[in-house]
């Protein structure tokens, strides 16, 4: 991600920001900066983080190789959504034992376009065949009267956007978890602030907000 980041960045220049169901409304002047701080500072930051704990790891962007593939969203400027992974880079990388770090830019009709950190992940992990998808934030997953909803079938999460449930930078997370789940991931949406939150998932305990096709046929 580094939408934060990006909006400091923004606000430094004197470039407005507006976002429009949870996503950034991007222009010429921000989609440069989005690829300066995306593809640049925030990225190397983690990379360099990594590297600090003895995992090998390269940062590239989604406009590397190119690695996503993009079609413009209407009414949002610069602003793609993922309609193919090429995964040869990424491969590439994996053959060498390098982890990926990947920027959300994607690359479509004029160049660069910023695609959702959310949406993006989701579609490298349907387009890379993963097993889970793990979609972090700082709560607990998706509240409902304070409390974290254990399970969703893809189908019921455009639900919660309806009622209100979900709103600002959830939306795009539980669109994104949904997306994944309909391509065969088991996508949860965590708290990236919570130690542990990660491991527990893979241990298969509990935690956060459970997106999965498995929960619709429990269900029927």
């Amino acid at each position: 991600g580094g939408g934060l980041q990006l909006t400091r960045m923004l606000d430094a220049l004197h470039i407005p920001t507006r976002f429009h169901a949870g996503l950034r409304v991007t222009d010429e002047e921000t989609i440069e900066v989005a690829e300066n701080v995306f593809a640049g500072g925030v990225n190397k930051g983690l990379v360099r983080g990594l590297d600090a704990l003895g995992v090998q790891a390269a940062g590239i962007s989604g406009t590397d190789g190119p690695t996503l593939l993009v079609e413009p969203v209407p009414d949002l400027g610069r602003v793609g959504k993922v309609v193919r992974v090429v995964p040869h880079l990424i491969e590439t990388l994996w053959a060498g034992g390098f982890v990926p770090v990947i920027a959300p830019l994607g690359l479509g009709p004029e160049g660069a376009y910023n695609v959702n950190a959310d949406s993006a992940a989701a579609a490298l992990a349907v387009g890379l065949g993963a097993g889970y998808l793990f979609v972090l934030t700082d709560v607990d997953g998706l509240l409902e009267e304070g409390e974290p909803v254990e399970t969703l079938a893809p189908d019921e999460c455009e639900d919660y956007v309806d009622s209100g449930l979900a709103a600002g930078g959830m939306v795009p997370k539980l669109r994104a978890a949904a997306e994944a789940a309909r391509g065969g991931v088991e996508a949860r949406i965590l708290n990236g602030n919570r130690k542990g939150a990660i491991a527990a998932a893979i241990a298969g305990e509990r935690v956060g907000t459970l997106i999965s096709e498995g929960v619709a046929a429990c269900k029927q």
